[in-house]
């Protein structure tokens, strides 16, 4: 099954987040979204990135979702600090980004 444009739409913000700041860690879930029409956005980085990194994400999502159909409140960006998670999150987190991801078709 291919990916529906809420989801491509999310991969080309993560790689724009890796892009900006790369040790960002991102999760993509699409679970609040039975109709797969949407995406939330889960970034975790320390404070003095976070701010910036969310003002340069919302903005590059704008321009992502230019001549689209996804709406632009199904695809929520959600920003948190890194430095207050717990060890267990941040070493799950990195397994799932170390993780080889399956070939989409």
């Amino acid at each position: 099954m291919g990916m529906t444009q809420a989801e491509a739409i999310a991969e080309r913000i993560k790689g724009e987040a890796k892009r900006l700041y790369g040790p960002i860690l991102v999760r993509v879930s699409l679970d609040a979204y039975p109709n797969d029409d949407g995406a939330d956005i889960y970034m975790y980085a320390p404070r003095k990135y976070s701010d910036m990194l969310l003002t340069k994400l919302k903005a590059a999502r704008e321009q992502f979702l230019k001549g689209t159909k996804v709406d632009r409140d199904k695809l929520r960006l959600f920003m948190e600090d890194s430095e207050n998670m717990s060890p267990e999150l941040k070493a799950k987190l990195m397994a799932q980004a170390q993780a080889p991801q399956p070939p989409q078709k």
